[in-house]
């Protein structure tokens, strides 16, 4: 039994650690004693518990592909040791850990061998990994490779540091952004890599959004500053902390940084390029982390993982003495009624897939309404200008440069809020759609749920509805509004070609109707990128809910099948084995509440 002392004002580190240690073998030991049905989980937790014990802290670099990940860990490693390329690269994750030389480990899914390498003058290490992580030389992951282990002796790797090279999310491999999402619950914490080209993405905010509820600390660093004027950086900044603060009660910290640059000027020995490049101000905040955090966020995200196992482990638990103490026709009966029961719930999310879609229209009509109140401002503000040149005006030359100035200026200063403003409209009626859309997703699956609580008399651990899209945001504005040079044939050339009189009359038609076109134009401009916007969100938010439905009723129903496979081939099982099911499950349900108060 672990010393229970406390220190004087509260729980000191040590007796933290020393606790989850604890926990994590006494959840090993009791599912162990089960035999092969729960080796799985018995082997998860004596995997955190010896990375508990030997502080290996996982720190995951994620992202969009093509962000500049892996040429990152080369920077902070000092070498050119892992692959890079123009297009996406790394498609496996890669793990490099502390070692005495540079060496490489590729293990595979199916039990074959491990491939192992150490670096010679013949080959490089990234030679060698390009046949095993890159799409190019590994193509959808033909060679069924499970991971890659890199050993090296970087001073940033002694502290118990694992760095992971994972594949980035949004390129056009979907495998890639699948492994990306999975590699997530081996990470402890994450340095987020974005670049001002192109700004940080929907998808980005998405995938962070995940992140944020994985791990308990993340890094934000802005890559290829470099490409930058001065104030073109402080914009990208600026813009990027705007996109981060949803996330945070306070601005979160953005590093600019060029890992390109910091990598050569690691490689050349020169300090004073690997300050300006910004790769010293983040090797030195990874230094303070490491020394000042680390060990508690590994706590925080060991505890996490634990508390996530064990309610599966219990859940499958609780299945297993219901099937038990049911006689195999009653629970054939259950999950018969089970099935007849999802009639009704598919016509109830048909109902709320029609209520979606509707909502989508009222949203595209009020966004019509928001349209047409700004043609009608432009029309007064910019139109009313330009008309009153050319009523004022009897120089046609005159007239043709004030109202090109008058659209150049009016346009930008006009039309630049008022997208802010409409967008502004419709995100708020867009959000609030989708969060009652959410509400009534959440009530459908809480109906599956307890539809099979109440059949096996069990807590049933589904999975929970995460937040999907309960926010719409909409585009950002970077394409350049509509402008014109108005005059195409040039005023010289009519002055040669066309009386004067006929000129003027031409004129005034000619810059009164590209005047129109041109507030027309930028109009249609603000009602397509929303409307466009609009539709793909909701689309993705009804696809998303389809999906936690669908998850939520397999999981029912292969929970069932367990148990049906466990009643038929337990049907001789002794009242002393139900007796030790039981036991192990109220010991774990102790672990469980321990482990969830522990801090």
């Amino acid at each position: 039994m672990v010393d229970q002392k406390v220190e004087e004002g509260g729980s000191s580190k040590w007796q933290s650690e020393a606790n989850l240690s604890e926990l994590l073998q006494q959840a090993h030991s009791c599912l162990a004693a089960l035999g092969e049905n729960y080796s799985r989980f018995g082997e998860e937790f004596s995997s955190l518990q010896q990375r508990l014990g030997e502080g290996r802290f996982h720190l995951a670099v994620l992202g969009q592909f093509k962000r500049g990940k892996s040429t990152l860990l080369n920077a902070l490693l000092g070498e050119e040791l892992l692959p890079t390329d123009i297009l996406p690269v790394t498609a496996i994750p890669t793990f490099v850990h502390a070692g005495d030389k540079v060496s490489g480990e590729v293990y595979f899914n199916d039990n074959k061998e491990p491939q192992h390498f150490d670096i010679s003058a013949e080959s490089s290490l990234a030679a060698f990994l390009y046949d095993y992580v890159t799409e190019a030389g590994n193509p959808y992951n033909q060679r069924h490779v499970c991971r890659v282990e890199i050993s090296h002796p970087s001073p940033l790797l002694q502290q118990g540091v694992v760095l992971i090279d994972t594949p980035g999310v949004g390129s056009t491999l979907k495998h890639n952004t699948e492994i990306a999402h999975q590699v997530l619950s081996q990470c402890d914490a994450a340095l987020f890599l974005v670049s001002p080209d192109p700004p940080i993405t929907v998808m980005e905010l998405d995938y962070l959004q995940q992140i944020k509820e994985h791990l308990p600390r993340t890094f934000y660093l802005l890559n290829k500053v470099d490409f930058l004027s001065v104030e073109e950086q402080a914009s990208s900044i600026r813009f990027l902390v705007d996109q981060l603060s949803r996330f945070y009660d306070a601005p979160p910290q953005v590093m600019p940084i060029s890992a390109r640059k910091g990598l050569r000027s690691r490689l050349a020995g020169d300090e004073e390029g690997w300050r300006q490049s910004g790769m010293q101000l983040v090797e030195q905040n990874l230094i303070d982390f490491f020394a000042r955090e680390k060990q508690q966020t590994l706590l925080q995200a060991l505890r996490r993982r634990g508390n996530d196992l064990l309610n599966s482990a219990i859940m499958q638990l609780q299945l297993s003495l219901k099937a038990l103490k049911l006689p195999e026709s009653e629970l054939q009966l259950r999950m018969d009624q089970f099935r007849h029961s999802l009639p009704a719930i598919e016509r109830e999310q048909q109902a709320a897939a029609d209520v979606l879609a509707g909502d989508l229209k009222r949203v595209i009509k009020r966004l019509g309404e928001e349209v047409e109140a700004v043609r009608e401002r432009a029309k007064q503000q910019i139109l009313g200008q330009i008309e009153t040149h050319l009523e004022s005006v009897a120089d046609v030359e005159q007239m043709e440069q004030l109202v090109q100035e008058t659209v150049a200026t009016q346009t930008e200063q006009f039309f630049a809020p008022a997208m802010n403003a409409v967008a502004d409209v419709i995100r708020r009626e867009a959000t609030e759609l989708l969060r009652l859309n959410q509400q009534r997703s959440d009530q459908l699956m809480e109906q599956v749920r307890q539809t099979a609580a109440e059949l096996f008399e069990i807590p049933y651990h589904a999975p929970v509805a995460g937040k999907v899209y309960t926010s719409f945001e909409p585009p950002a504005w970077s394409y350049d509004l509509f402008t014109s040079d108005m005059d195409p044939l040039g005023q010289k050339l009519s002055r040669k070609l066309f009386s004067k009189k006929f000129r003027y009359r031409r004129t005034v038609k000619r810059l009164r109707e590209e005047s129109r076109k041109l507030v027309n134009q930028n109009v249609a401009q603000i009602d397509w990128a929303l409307r466009k916007s609009l539709d793909k969100s909701f689309r993705q938010f009804g696809t998303e809910l389809r999906d936690q439905l669908d998850k939520t009723i397999e999981a029912t129903r292969k929970a069932m099948s367990i148990a049906l496979q466990r009643s038929e081939s337990h049907s001789a099982t002794t009242a002393a084995n139900e007796v030790r099911l039981q036991q192990t499950l109220q010991q774990l349900e102790t672990v469980r509440q321990q482990m969830g108060t522990d801090s």
